[in-house]
């Protein structure tokens, strides 16, 4: 249904429903996580095709700018964001390839999955856009507890589809009232064509990973 604003990409549709050849090999192992990925896409693209990215708000209230670390022992074993381009349909390539050009050309792009939440926390991720070597990286946070939240230095971190770790210098926490939302603006200096998965972590509450791009690995 979603798919239907996208005439151009009328095989990515098909893939979704489950019509896809390569999907029908392995569907037990294979159906959940690629029907994330595609559904991510199409959403990606009815935004863009849409105009429903929010390009800009205010003075966000949390601002960070992250440096990369080297990956931790274990994070190239984690579920990094990239997909292999020989096992991928050549339609959902296509789409993810048109969502890199866009930053690279300097337009404002849609996150895959633009928000999660947690029982206290609602992280929506509005548009990313490129400014130089820097990934901008745009959203809110919404309290949706009923009681107030702080949000500690070090809640925000990212990770790439390399394994490389993005973490921020020490800032102010910021307290959200109930219902309250903030915005968030962050610059992460992620190369290009890499993918990159957004982190917030609130104890007791499990972290929440959020896709933003992915890089498609040429085999």
């Amino acid at each position: 249904m979603i798919l239907g604003v996208y005439p151009h990409h009328p095989d990515l549709s098909s893939f979704i429903k489950g019509e896809h050849s390569w999907y029908s090999r392995d569907m037990h192992d294979q159906r959940s996580p690629w029907l994330m990925v595609a559904l991510g896409v199409a959403i990606a693209l009815t935004l863009i095709a849409l105009g429903g990215m929010n390009d800009g708000f205010g003075s966000p209230e949390l601002m960070r700018r992250f440096a990369a670390q080297p990956p931790a022992p274990g994070d190239l074993m984690l579920n990094l964001p990239r997909i292999e381009a020989l096992q991928a349909p050549p339609d959902l390539l296509r789409a993810l390839d048109d969502l890199h050009k866009r930053l690279s050309g300097g337009q404002a792009a849609p996150a895959l999955t633009p928000t999660v939440a947690s029982p206290r926390i609602e992280v929506r991720v509005s548009n990313l856009h490129r400014n130089g070597e820097q990934l901008i990286v745009r959203g809110s946070v919404r309290n949706l507890a009923d009681q107030e939240v702080t949000i500690p230095p070090g809640a925000f971190s990212f990770r790439d589809s390399r394994g490389v770790r993005y973490a921020a210098a020490a800032s102010a926490a910021a307290a959200l009232a109930p219902g309250a939302t903030t915005d968030f603006e962050f610059s992460v200096p992620l190369p290009e064509g890499r993918g990159l998965t957004l982190i917030f972590d609130l104890p007791p509450d499990p972290p929440l990973e959020q896709t933003l791009l992915l890089e498609v690995a040429e085999r």
